[in-house]
């Protein structure tokens, strides 16, 4: 088996033709072209149109930044506490201090979303399979395979704005990986830690993890082939330099990941099942939890027919909760692939098909739990992501470049075997061309004629979800009658007809399209089209393919005219609690709690106009979640926990019903809305006189939520003060004005008769948050479970508590002068080179001078 860490062998000669006469850099300019025109067409409502994407985490994000985004506009500086959501978390919108590459794609976004990455997607695979093939025609049917796959359309308009970032770098990733395997040098480990860099500063450490796995089992497939080749030496200096350059991306990306690496620990994605330890740090994320939104093995025949599990959103009928759509990537691609496969046998190959395998069986999830649950207990950060089917965004990667290989196989010739024999003997590679099409037309052929034998098109549990509709619209009717029996078998059958139906109009265009790539290939091979001909038919076919099924989910009800925040509703409601924080002092003066949306801790929007002790976000912190869960308890039978809603100084709710202890603020008069007013909610900051220690989590959880407790009387605390202090009565003094309050900033003015605790009703998050008294730092309690507490002895004081997290300044210091490091080699390395070719090109004039 051949090298993969060896050269690309040349190219044979090819007849003269319009492609070939073009000079290779003209070559790559028409395909970096046509990279763009797709790009522009395809996105065209938003470049030209000035539209925009109203994806559901597009106003999500933009409600949870906005309180950051104010203080930026006023300040000029970007925050890395958000206090409107969850009642505060860290970097919400969390910024890069230290330029690199990425900035001056980044700086485009603002008039080119999304057609700026998009080409940067797609110039990286191309150049990746060029670099793998030396074919310019292979190179393009990758980079709009993969720029085209389902998944980024899909992604782009839901506003997985990351996602889609971090997946435009990953092919500059793999490149550079395979350049250092090919090329161990310093070189390549420079370039490697700074394609890492670009993809670790997009901000989703899952994909990031997806590539590198994609790169270990590519490695893998490497160890193998060099202790079977007696080249393990080789393989070794490369895996050094490939280190130091793991070392050095991880340095240049140490701001943000420092600071979001500790922000994990404390999170629900990081802290362990069970609560209460600690400070709240802790390991993974549950097995449960984790492999929601597991891919069904079913599900993969998507690869090859779009809507062979009836694609996305309503019509959807696949084992996961929903989706937005399948990933796509053509049947062409997987023959493409198959071909590479099976009859380029090199350790490259060979790593990439495992790779493509590892990450489909990933995929999987629990579907798959004899490889899934090992990985999720012993393998390094496994169990650190949600969402399994994500795998499959890498594993299309990995397939679109399999088929570039694949197509570089099928237009090249043997041109050393003579006229003779080409003229007696049928060309070799035609025939693996037709089995390998053949076999994927088979397969989707035979799913086509007979589609019940695999799929039952009937979404899990459905008969029973149509038969509680059918009661609740006619509560009058028993469910043992027979006529919701037959009603409920008729829509089940209705619905599977229709699925079935989708199904088979997908399946036929998934034949035609390889019976058309396929033949493309065979006229070439029996020389009647030449090989550019053949190669931009296969790229059409697959364009064109992709570009259908895209269409279907970046349609005109994902573009809007209006911008993000104007798509953010303001109810009546919205305005009257603005008025009141407005006549308060601004932000820090209460806090809202909106019930009149459903599920608080399921929708931003509240977070966008006011302080919310509700919100929306995968990574809050795991004590804040106790206290959804365990203190405040919206869902319970009685309504929210009364001294839950006073400790987090909730001054206003939002609902359709008053509730216990409240007052009716407004009435809001189209919709009938509340706003219910507490008048027991504790201010931002306040003192007490007396303390009780309770260690247990569940022992403190009670004790809140038990209605004898007053949390401005008494706090609880996990462990005694360093002093005692003094009760509170009404000859005391004990008074707190606030001064100032900004996210990463709040300043109190503390008077009091006798030592006492100040408590601030603010989240508790030790990982940055100091406070100061009259300008000396001062150690910060846990209280109440969830906030912070300040002893503070007699007298009138300052208290000033400001977030300055070390991870984040730490990180910025590495990230400088790894990033200098880095592009300073490079920019080294390249003045060097271009040095020796002048000194080389004034050897050569001296030599004719001589001459």
């Amino acid at each position: 088996m051949a090298s993969s860490v060896r050269s690309p062998s040349p190219r044979a000669a090819h007849a003269d033709t319009v492609w070939t006469r073009l000079s290779p850099g003209a070559r790559h300019g028409v395909c970096l072209g046509l990279f763009l025109i797709l790009a522009l067409s395809f996105y065209s409502p938003v470049v030209f149109e000035g539209n925009s994407f109203q994806g559901g985490d597009n106003t999500t994000f933009r409600a949870n930044a906005q309180v950051t985004i104010e203080h930026h506009e006023k300040t000029g500086e970007w925050p890395r506490w958000a206090p409107n959501v969850f009642s505060g978390m860290p970097y919400i919108n969390y910024k890069t201090a230290v330029t690199q590459l990425d900035d001056l794609v980044g700086m485009a976004r603002s008039v080119a979303w999304p057609v700026g990455h998009l080409f940067v997607l797609m110039v990286g695979v191309y150049f990746l399979v060029f670099y793998l093939t030396r074919n310019q025609l292979s190179g393009l049917l990758s980079g709009v395979a993969f720029g085209f796959t389902t998944y980024i359309p899909i992604i782009i308009a839901v506003g997985h704005n990351t996602k889609f970032i971090a997946l435009a770098y990953a092919p500059y990733v793999l490149l550079t990986f395979a350049y250092t395997l090919r090329n161990p040098s310093l070189l390549g480990s420079l370039l490697f830690a700074g394609t890492l860099a670009l993809q670790l500063r997009a901000k989703h450490p899952q994909i990031v993890f997806y590539v590198g796995m994609v790169l270990a089992l590519w490695w893998l497939v490497e160890v193998i082939g060099a202790v079977r080749e007696d080249r393990v030496p080789e393989l070794a200096t490369s895996t050094g330099w490939l280190g130091l350059g793991t070392v050095l991306g991880l340095c240049m990306a140490a701001q943000p990941y420092l600071a979001r690496y500790e922000h994990k620990q404390f999170s629900v994605r990081g802290a362990a099942a069970a609560a209460g330890g600690g400070d709240g740090g802790g390991g993974g994320m549950g097995w449960e939890a984790a492999m929601r939104w597991s891919q069904g093995p079913g599900e993969l025949f998507t690869f090859a027919v779009a809507d062979a599990f009836g694609g996305g959103g309503q019509t959807y009928w696949g084992p996961k909760t929903f989706t937005e759509g399948p990933h796509y990537v053509t049947g062409v691609v997987l023959a493409l692939a198959g071909l590479a496969v099976w009859k380029m046998r090199t350790w490259l190959v060979w790593g990439l098909g495992l790779a493509a395998l590892g990450t489909a069986l990933f995929s999987l999830g629990k579907h798959a739990a004899w490889i899934n649950w090992p990985m999720f207990q012993y393998f390094p950060f496994f169990d650190a992501f949600r969402g399994p089917e994500m795998w499959l965004s890498v594993t299309a990667l990995v397939l679109v470049v399999l088929a570039g290989i694949g197509l570089d196989y099928a237009l090249r010739r043997d041109e050393a075997r003579s006229r003779r024999k080409r003229q007696q003997q049928a060309d070799p590679r035609q025939r693996p061309i037709l089995l390998s099409f053949g076999i994927i037309f088979g397969i989707v052929g035979l799913m086509w004629l007979a589609p019940n034998t695999m799929l039952d098109f009937e979404k899990p549990n459905e008969a029973q979800r149509i038969r509680q509709a059918l009661l609740r619209q006619n509560p009058n009717v028993s469910p043992q009658n027979p006529k919701v029996q037959q009603a409920v078998r008729q829509q089940v059958q209705k619905l599977k007809q229709q699925r079935r139906s989708a199904f088979a109009t997908d399946a036929q265009r998934t034949l035609l399209f390889l019976a058309l790539a396929a033949g493309a290939l065979v006229l070439y091979r029996r020389r009647t089209l030449p090989a550019w001909g053949a190669g931009l038919a296969v790229v059409a076919i697959v364009a064109v393919d992709l570009w259908g099924v895209d269409a279907r989910y970046m349609n005109e009800d994902r573009y809007s005219s209006e911008e993000t925040e104007q798509a953010i509703p303001t109810y009546q409601f919205d305005r009257f609690i603005k008025k009141k924080q407005q006549e308060a002092g601004g932000l820090g003066r209460f806090r809202v709690l909106s019930l009149a949306e459903g599920d608080p801790t399921s929708t931003a929007r509240p977070s966008y106009h006011y302080e919310s002790i509700g919100g929306y976000h995968g990574a809050k912190l795991r004590r804040y979640q106790d206290y959804l869960d365990h203190i405040l308890r919206v869902n319970a039978s009685d309504g929210p926990n009364e001294n839950a809603l006073d400790l987090m100084n909730t001054r206003y709710l939002v609902a359709r019903q008053q509730l216990p202890g409240t007052e009716v603020a407004h009435r809001s008069r189209q919709s009938g809305v509340l706003v219910l007013e507490n008048p027991d909610a504790v201010p931002r900051g306040f003192l007490v006189g007396d303390t009780e220690v309770t260690e247990g989590a569940e022992e403190t959880w009670a004790q809140l939520r038990d209605a004898s407790f007053d949390p401005q009387q008494t706090a609880v605390l996990p462990e005694p003060l360093e002093a005692p202090v003094t009760p509170i009565d009404s000859s005391s003094t004990a008074e707190v004005n606030l001064d100032r309050y900004a996210p990463e900033e709040m300043r109190w003015t503390v008077q009091t008769d006798a030592p006492r605790l100040f408590v601030a009703s603010e989240v508790y998050y030790p990982a940055g948050w100091n406070a100061y008294l009259n300008g000396e730092q001062v150690p910060i309690h846990r209280v109440d479970y969830l906030l912070r507490g300040v002893r503070v002895p007699e007298g009138e004081h300052t208290l000033v508590m400001r977030f300055e997290p070390t991870a984040d300044r730490y990180g910025t210091w590495i990230a400088a002068a790894s990033t200098v490091l880095v592009y300073g080699g490079v920019l080294t390395y390249a003045g060097l080179r271009v040095r020796r070719r002048w000194l080389r090109a004034d050897d050569d004039e001296a030599d004719d001078a001589d001459a």
